[in-house]
C-alpha cells in the first residue's frame, strides 16, 4: 500500500513539474515577442465563453477588461478568468502589460501570470498535503488493527 501511494505522489509531482516547465517555455517564447511596455486600466468586467468537455456545454467566466493604447492603436482585451485574479481586480485598477509591437492586441501581464501561478502552487501543495494526511491516517489505522488482531 505504501509503495503504491508513494508512486502516485511521485507521478503527480512529475506531472506538475513537466506542466510547469512547458508553461515556462511557452511564456519565454511570448516574452520574446512582447517587448513594449504599456499601462492598462481595468475599465469593466466581461464574460468569456469557455467550453467544458465534461458537461459538453459552454460556461461563462468573468474576466477583467483591460484598456490601453499602443502606437495610436486602441485595445480592449479581456484578462484572466482565474476567480482569485478577478476578485483582486477592481474597475480603475492599473496593470503593466508587455505587448507585441507588431500585434498590440497580443500581450502578457506578468503580474497576472505570477498571481495565478502562486495560487496554483498553493492549491497543488494543499492537495498533496491532504492526500498524504489521508494516507497517513489509513496506514496508522492498518497498523493499529494489525497490533490489535
Amino acid at each position: 500500500m505504501v509503495p503504491i501511494m508513494l508512486l502516485l505522489v511521485l507521478v503527480f509531482l512529475l506531472f506538475v513539474l513537466v506542466f510547469g516547465i512547458y508553461e515556462m517555455i511557452k511564456e519565454k517564447q511570448r516574452k520574446k515577442q512582447c517587448t513594449a511596455i504599456v499601462t492598462a486600466e481595468v475599465v469593466s468586467f466581461t464574460e468569456i465563453e469557455v467550453y467544458d468537455r465534461e458537461s459538453e456545454s459552454y460556461n461563462y467566466l468573468k474576466a477583467p477588461l483591460y484598456e490601453y493604447s499602443y502606437n495610436r492603436e486602441f485595445c480592449r482585451i479581456p484578462g484572466s478568468t482565474d476567480s482569485k485574479w478577478v476578485k483582486k481586480m477592481t474597475i480603475g485598477s492599473q496593470v503593466e502589460l508587455l505587448v507585441d509591437p507588431e500585434n498590440p492586441k497580443s500581450y502578457i501581464c506578468p503580474e497576472e501570470i505570477r498571481f495565478v501561478r502562486i495560487h496554483g502552487i498553493k492549491t497543488a501543495c494543499t492537495v498533496i498535503g491532504v492526500l498524504m494526511l489521508i494516507f497517513l491516517v489509513i496506514v496508522l489505522a492498518f497498523k493499529i488493527l494489525y497490533i490489535i488482531c
